[in-house]
């Protein structure tokens, strides 16, 4: 078993979720963020309201996951990165780690 993990930006969730439908898997999670590059963002901490939007909302989807199905949503993510890579700055990253005891 295999816990895989796809970080998209919120405008590709749903390429993402078409990727996890197509390759039939029956359950998984998803939960948003609001992730900085700590280069560029420079929080005020004095002030409890937002100094404005310097952060970009991404959605983090997770399924645990047979090795053959992790493989081919792992090739299915490298084959859409190669082919938007020349009109995307933010491509989907994943992830895969081994699970070895469950109960």
């Amino acid at each position: 078993m295999k816990l895989l993990m796809i970080l998209s930006i919120a405008e590709y969730a749903d390429e993402v979720r078409k990727m996890m439908t197509s390759n039939n898997v029956p359950v998984y999670s998803e939960t948003e963020m609001h992730g900085f590059h700590t280069k560029h963002h420079k929080p005020d901490m004095r002030s409890w309201f937002s100094q404005g939007d310097h952060g970009v909302y991404s959605t983090l989807f997770f399924s645990f996951q047979d090795s053959e199905t992790v493989q081919r949503i792992l090739d299915e993510v490298k084959q859409q990165n190669e082919a938007c890579s020349s009109e995307r700055t933010n491509p989907f990253h994943a992830y895969v780690l081994d699970v070895e005891k469950h109960v």
